[in-house]
């Protein structure tokens, strides 16, 4: 089952990257588009899951973010170390 979930979860990130791409092919602003992608699917998601379960989801995504961008700064002041010996 929880591959099947996996497969579904692959399969309407392509269909709403699609429609996204396709959208700002015919000229809409790209952050407009996402912002309202973001939007309309955290609305959903706080109709199933409510407000204060979201909030901390939404926290724990911004902490992990982070994280990410730190390690990817970390990385590149590395690199840019290295190919300056």
């Amino acid at each position: 089952m929880s591959n099947d979930i996996s497969e579904l979860r692959d399969q309407l990130s392509d269909q709403w990257q699609k429609v996204a791409i396709d959208l700002i092919r015919k000229g809409l602003p790209a952050d407009t588009v996402f912002e309202t992608l973001l939007t309309v699917g955290l609305a959903g998601q706080v109709e199933l899951h409510g407000k204060h379960f979201m909030a901390g989801k939404l926290v724990a995504i911004a902490e992990q973010l982070s994280e990410q961008v730190k390690r990817e700064k970390e990385a590149l002041q590395e690199a840019s170390k290295a190919t300056k010996n």
